[in-house]
């Protein structure tokens, strides 16, 4: 597999997979030690058919590269900074128990 996947997380704090920056999954389900992760447009556009499947070492075993769509570039490339970010802030020390908005 060529494409450059990244960690991410969605607004709800939940596993997300960034493809080439442009396609993001989200985690539909887990079973028999694999997670499957379902493109975020599967509901919107044609029922985008693109899945991934890791092991449970996190590792692809399957990829359905089968979009229905063009990338988002833009949407994707905001969530992966939007992750970052919140990382940072979980790495420092928050003075007086102040939470970051999330």
């Amino acid at each position: 597999m060529d494409d450059q996947l990244e960690i991410s997380e969605t607004s709800k704090e939940k596993n997300q997979i960034i493809v080439n920056r442009k396609y993001k999954f989200n985690l539909r389900y887990i079973t028999n030690n694999t997670k499957v992760f379902k493109c975020t447009e599967y509901k919107t556009f044609k029922t985008c058919k693109s899945y991934i499947v890791l092991n449970d070492n996190n590792k692809v075993i399957k990829y359905e590269n089968k979009h229905t769509h063009p990338g988002k570039e833009y949407d994707a490339s905001v969530s992966i900074v939007k992750h970052k970010m919140k990382n940072e802030i979980r790495k420092t020390s928050i003075p007086y128990d102040i939470n970051p908005k999330h």
